[in-house]
């Protein structure tokens, strides 16, 4: 057993090395304290060593003495640490100040981040869930046929699937006929989720199928604000598109929908529009897989069984496919580019940051070089001096970390308030940004990654510190190689920023400012969806419609009214494939696709839509008339290009689904081109048919007022329930309030880039200060030797203004070239601008190396008026 004893003795001697090493750190502390208290270095030293030399008079408790030393010595640290960070009150806070800044920024990002990519749905086992949609032959979603779905249901892959649509329900038989959201699903649906009714009951099987009588459940919000939360409700009798459906439950109230954010829960066989026709795809679903499946199993299974239907029912199914999407991923794929972006963004500002504290630390500790020396020579070794300044800078940071942390509170709320307004983020009701536990453990961690970042650089500085240190001034502008890079980074890292921020900002100019076909101002828009057991012919559909626009378009305050079957920017919208009698029918992989409308005569006069060649429609263009449309500009391009386009004839389907019968109809007149669902969505194709030959249950209603479109709002509304007092309407808004909505996403990114873009401007700017004003310290005797032998006060600041110069023209070149080779992945999020537009690029550096300049002046200035009597005197 020699090998035991070898070992013991071989760890006493190390543990002894340690203890040595520690009581020599504490020596060398206590030392540099009474140094800075007014003793000499003898005395220090003489003092120190009397007050832990008893500690190594027995060999015996040696390692109680190594406890005590290590756990002295890290409290001695944070003393001497928080002593000398309080010496210096300005320098603190401004450090402390900038990462709070930084840290607070980066706390409501990632919050933003956590919330809609990290944070699990509200559902029992959220993982397993996935989205279930059909493909056409292009692999873009579509909806699914209901027995296509009962097919689907024979997949291993999951143990349960459940449909969903979504569609508006009006509630009459109140004070007020009004407007629900409803979410029409199959019985398995709150089982799969695993959420259970707070009162009542779920629906059941029976309940599920066509005759089977009408129930529904209510959300915990609307059983609050429709019903006052009243007891009674469970089991009262509402009347739902002209319907009796009785409540049987109240959802709990923490249950939010994934997809749709309903207040009523119906079975969707009480949908208008569900049928059990596989020609018509009309529903979605929501699967779970089972214990061992994966998404890419359950996506080959249902591709497998679409093969075999498009076999089966060549018909109907013959380019049918399927996509099978992780329900997490799905709900906020459109949203990622953008948080991506705002990622890259917030993180660029803490590294300039970083950079900007660890400038002003390393001026710091170039300027304690001489306590360095002093405490190197009463035997501290680089590690131990190392050790103080990471110490010093962790402080920093952590003090720095929970000034961001607070501030992260209340910039959440603003960062969650704008994000409101994005349609991702009002499509998805269920996700609440909040400072979690995990972003706050995160921003500690990152706090304590930050200190060390810019820790590390001080410390590595004063790893050797010469005895002859005590003796030497600084380093000076010329020397500080290190200063000089962080200071270009920040600059180059700013440039970078206010180069996304600026093409943003240009590009969301362009595309708020140009020609969308149409004149928005003073037009008041709304929707309405008449009940079908109540008017199911095509003949009361076009008489109510027809009776509403005229009772409006009679209203004192308005100029015109207009109807169609989906306004622009309304997020409702529709497309067809036609065929022309005049050429061969295209082939089956690329169809002519086109958007298609149903507008009464007024539309276009209403909306300003110009007619560029025939005739608009008329009262005379009815149900029993000649079939005719009006064609957009584009579309007349597209397939007669150079040609007069009235009298050409275009074949539709009477409704998009697979094999639908088609009419022929004629063009009568060719319109200007309007955006419908996007400002930069292009010149597509459009077909507008009048709406007495295609007439439906759903309309929405343009209206262009005198004055204030929103004053009209309730005269429209009761002309309105002049005709059917239980008709509600829903979706008062003006239509430059819908195109505004449509730009909302570019305008949050663009708010918060440049909120990014001018703190990091800012922090340059201090960082461009901070190291020319260090550097003039620095070399105050040599401008003072430069003035007494008569040397111009504009020559010291010139030599002072060439060198900040020399690092903020550095910055921006290599932010110029940062920025090239970046903004390309920009560049897809970009309208009417290229990512590398010169105007931009040009101005922003201009206006970087302008800061950069006023910044440099005040440090020069001082440099140009030195004492040289006050400066020699010193040195």
């Amino acid at each position: 057993m020699h090998w035991r004893y070898k070992w013991r003795s071989l760890w006493n001697r190390e543990l002894q090395r340690d203890l040595d090493d520690e009581l020599n750190a504490h020596v060398e502390m206590r030392a540099a304290e009474l140094i800075a208290a007014g003793m000499t270095p003898a005395e220090a030293a003489a003092e120190a060593r009397r007050r832990f030399g008893n500690l190594t008079n027995s060999r015996e408790n040696t390692r109680d003495v190594h406890i005590f030393t290590l756990i002295e010595g890290i409290f001695q640290d944070l003393r001497y640490a928080a002593r000398v960070l309080r010496r210096q009150p300005m320098f603190t806070f401004a450090a402390a100040l900038t990462l709070a800044l930084v840290i607070g920024a980066n706390g409501a990002i990632v919050s933003l981040l956590e919330t809609v990519l990290l944070r699990p749905l509200p559902f029992d086992r959220p993982g397993e869930l996935v989205l279930l949609y059909g493909a056409d032959r292009a692999a873009r979603r579509t909806a699914i046929s209901a027995p296509d779905l009962e097919d689907w249901r024979l997949a291993k892959s999951f143990s349960d699937i459940a449909a969903m649509q979504g569609q508006s329900v009006a509630l009459t038989g109140v004070d007020e006929p009004t407007r629900l959201v409803g979410g029409f699903v199959s019985a398995n649906y709150f089982r799969m989720l695993g959420v259970r009714p707070a009162l009542g009951r779920d629906f059941v099987q029976a309940e599920d199928r066509p005759g089977a009588a009408h129930v529904c459940l209510l959300t915990h919000a609307a059983w609050q604000t429709r019903f006052g939360g009243a007891p009674d409700t469970l089991g009262r009798v509402l009347i739902l598109n002209s319907e009796p459906f009785t409540v049987v439950g109240i959802l709990p109230a923490d249950f939010r929908s994934v997809l749709i954010p309903a207040d009523v829960w119906l079975p969707i066989q009480n949908h208008p529009s569900y049928s059990t026709d596989r020609a018509r795809m009309s529903v979605v679903a929501m699967g779970r897989l089972s214990a061992r499946a994966t998404v890419d199993n359950a996506r080959a299974e249902l591709t497998t069984i679409a093969r075999r239907l498009a076999l089966q029912f060549p018909g109907t199914n013959h380019d049918r496919g399927a996509l099978v999407l992780p329900a997490q991923e799905a709900i906020v794929e459109d949203l990622k580019p953008t948080l991506y972006l705002l990622a890259i963004g917030v993180g660029c500002v803490l590294l300039i940051g970083c950079a900007n504290v660890a400038g002003l630390l390393l001026s710091k500790a170039v300027g304690r070089r001489q306590e360095m020396a002093v405490r190197a020579s009463l035997g501290a070794g680089q590690g131990r001096l190392m050790r103080q300044l990471l110490t010093e800078s962790m402080l920093l940071a952590l003090a720095g970390g929970l000034l961001g942390i607070a501030l992260a509170y209340g910039l959440i709320k603003i960062v969650a308030s704008l994000a409101g307004d994005l349609t991702v983020f009002a499509r998805n009701n269920h996700l609440e940004v909040r400072l979690d536990l995990p972003v706050v453990l995160f921003l500690v961690a990152l706090s304590v990654a930050a200190g060390l970042l810019f820790g590390v650089a001080p410390a590595f500085i004063a790893r050797k510190q010469p005895a002859s240190a005590m003796r030497q001034r600084g380093a000076g502008l010329r020397q500080g190689h290190l200063r000089s890079a962080l200071v270009i980074s920040q600059v180059a890292l700013a440039l970078i920023l206010l180069v996304g921020a600026g093409l943003t900002i240009k590009s969301l100019h362009a595309l708020v400012n140009m020609d969308a076909g149409f004149k928005a101002d003073r037009i008041l828009t709304l929707e309405y969806r008449l009940p079908r057991n109540k008017y199911p012919a095509p003949a009361q559909q076009s008489w109510f419609h027809h009776e509403v626009v005229s009772r409006i378009a009679a209203l004192p305050g308005v100029e015109a009214a207009g109807m169609a079957r989906a306004l622009p920017f309304s997020g409702d919208r529709a497309s067809v494939n036609i065929t022309l009698p005049d050429r061969p029918e295209p082939p089956r992989e690329s169809p002519f696709r086109v958007q298609y409308n149903a507008v009464t005569p007024d539309y276009f006069a209403t909306l300003n839509i110009p007619l560029l060649e025939g005739r608009r429609f008329t009262m005379s263009d009815g149900p029993q008339s000649l079939r005719v449309v009006l064609v957009s500009q584009s579309f007349a391009n597209r397939f007669w290009p150079g040609h007069e386009v009235a009298g050409k004839q275009v074949r539709i389907p009477t409704s998009d689904a697979v094999g639908a019968p088609a009419h022929i109809a004629t063009i009568i007149g060719v319109t200007g081109n309007i955006r419908r669902e996007a400002l930069d969505e292009g010149e597509l194709p459009q077909i507008y048919a009048p709406y007495a030959q295609d007439p439906s249950t759903f309309a929405m209603l343009a209206v262009r007022t005198k004055g204030d479109p929103l004053a009209a709002a309730r005269d429209v509304s009761r002309a309105v329930w002049s005709i059917d007092k239980d008709q509600p309407v829903w979706k008062v808004a003006t239509l430059e309030s819908l195109m505004q909505s449509a730009t909302a996403s570019r305008r949050y990114v663009v708010f918060l880039l440049g909120c990014f873009s001018a703190i990091a401007l800012f922090l340059a700017a201090v960082g461009l200060y901070g190291v020319l004003a260090y550097g003039v310290s620095q070399r105050t005797s040599e401008f003072g030797i430069r003035l007494a032998v008569g040397a111009e006060p504009f020559r010291i600041l010139t030599l002072v203004l060439q060198r900040g110069m020399s690092l903020a023209v550095t910055g921006v070149a290599l932010g110029i070239a940062g920025a090239l080779a970046l903004m390309r992945f920009l560049e897809s999020q970009l309208y009417h601008v290229a990512a590398t537009d010169p105007q931009v690029y040009a101005g922003l550096s201009a206006l970087l190396l302008s800061i950069s300049f006023i910044a440099m002046l005040v440090p020069a200035r001082r440099a140009m008026r030195i004492d040289p009597v006050i400066a020699l005197r010193e040195e």
